[in-house]
């Protein structure tokens, strides 16, 4: 049976060694990068990554997985560091401690989230030149490939530029969904794709995956706008609330985490911990 919490100690383990730069005077970047890397974030992302792997590679081995899982939260990370800059969204706190620009400067902040940016790649390009098999290495740059999709223009970057372009009455409804499959979403669902890459399947499973984590992501991000909506009622952020109250949202997440999981319900898994643990985010309190 696989153990979440021993499956993210060696994650952790991991992705600190990642951080084993050769130090030359830019102690104080890795510094930063390393401060938001290691903030208290739950690794959601890379752990959805490693479980689909695990769930339908016939022979896993975790080696084979933990680029691409530490590339992903590198990226996740990145932007995180960048959406709490004063030219973005301007925050002070994340996780309840001072978010990066607040303890190293804005400049090494910028500095930072382009270092872990470049680290995503660093670390599959490093993972694909030690491969001899040339199958591995078609399934690598596939999962590359998608990554970096996911993550750019025609994904999370552009999820979050429409979340800065637009003021709260250009808003509707379709507009915040799209923003959200964009900006959260597609990275949630290159966590769970590249799974599936990297473990093998063929193309009908991937389709199926595709489709469970593009709802998933969506159902999520809903979630968190109810949770951020209890703690700060009068934040008065863009969200789905501005659109739907609060139990016909809730219904909305019910109704979307159902599909996803039909989607899916046709698959053969090795365990079920990949199922638990997508519940386990659709119904969390934090």
């Amino acid at each position: 049976m696989i153990d979440i919490k021993v499956l993210t100690e060696k994650f952790n383990e991991y992705l600190n060694s990642a951080l084993d730069y050769e130090q030359n005077n830019q102690e104080k970047v890795l510094e930063s990068m390393k401060y938001s890397l290691f903030s208290g974030g739950k690794r959601i992302r890379p752990l959805l990554c490693i479980l689909t792997y695990l769930e339908f590679c016939d022979e896993p081995n975790l080696d084979e997985i933990m680029p691409f899982a530490a590339s992903i939260e590198s990226i996740h990370t990145y932007s995180l560091i960048h959406d709490d800059l004063p030219a973005m969204d301007n925050d002070d706190l994340r996780r309840g401690k001072p978010t990066n620009h607040k303890v190293y400067t804005e400049a090494i902040a910028i500095l930072a989230g382009d270092g872990l940016l470049n680290m995503a790649s660093e670390l599959i390009a490093k993972h694909l030149d030690s491969l001899d098999d040339i199958n591995d290495i078609k399934k690598g740059i596939k999962a590359m490939k998608y990554l970096f999709n996911s993550s750019g223009v025609n994904g999370m970057v552009g999820g979050q530029s429409i979340d800065i372009e637009l003021n709260i009455d250009d808003y509707s409804k379709d507009i915040c969904e799209n923003m959200y499959r964009l900006k959260t979403g597609a990275l949630i669902e290159a966590s769970i794709v590249i799974g599936g890459i990297i473990a093998g399947v063929d193309v009908d499973i991937l389709s199926k995956l595709k489709s469970f984590s593009s709802l998933i992501g969506l159902a999520y991000q809903y979630e968190d706008d109810i949770l951020d909506e209890n703690s700060d009622p009068e934040s008065n952020e863009v969200n789905m609330l501005l659109f739907e109250d609060k139990d016909k949202l809730l219904s909305e997440i019910q109704e979307i985490t159902e599909s996803g999981f039909r989607a899916i319900e046709d698959l053969e898994f090795n365990e079920n911990i990949l199922k638990d643990f997508v519940y386990s985010l659709i119904d969390r309190r934090y």
